[in-house]
């Protein structure tokens, strides 16, 4: 019952995330003034892991292709189990208001063992620099699984967040 609860709360987020970026009208654009393109852009969302616990996500990401393709640093925290730090590459499609992205990312956790992921979501602009965002990923990771004597193993969870985003 808890479960459907949450899945019925995420997808009535989503819903209304979008809405809001459908009904929020893009920043009008100077025509006479030029445009300064905007590399530099930051997200921080907080959300709930598939193994329970909670999770926060703090990229930073430069834009190569402006506003499309992207390579940054990913800080990432799912309590008690893994805090990692990796070097991601993200593509985001085009758009002015509603923006769709799909990312991936490989680095190391504070345990000294790997971490991958791969995931996407949504970015909604309200504003010119301000936004939110609604990201899921799905991570790889390494695990102590017995203590005495040491056993290792791989494990994966699935992050579900929302936040903000700000570009620079």
């Amino acid at each position: 019952m808890r479960r459907r609860c949450v899945r019925a709360g995420t997808g009535v987020f989503v819903i209304c995330l979008l809405l809001a970026g459908l009904v929020a009208a893009a920043p009008e654009d100077d025509l006479t003034a030029p445009k300064k393109v905007r590399r530099w852009e930051s997200n921080l969302s907080i959300g709930r892991v598939s193994n329970g616990r909670l999770g926060v996500v703090k990229s930073l990401w430069w834009f190569g292709v402006p506003n499309v393709l992207a390579l940054g640093l990913s800080f990432d925290c799912i309590f008690r189990e893994a805090i990692p730090l990796s070097i991601d590459v993200a593509l985001n499609a085009p758009l002015p208001v509603v923006r769709p992205f799909v990312c991936a990312g490989a680095g190391a956790a504070l345990n000294g063992k790997g971490i991958t992921h791969y995931g996407g979501g949504l970015k909604v602009r309200l504003g010119r620099r301000f936004g939110l965002v609604a990201e899921y990923r799905h991570y790889y990771y390494g695990v102590l699984v017995h203590q005495f004597p040491s056993v290792w193993g791989k494990t994966d969870a699935h992050y579900f967040g929302a936040g903000i985003s700000w570009v620079y």
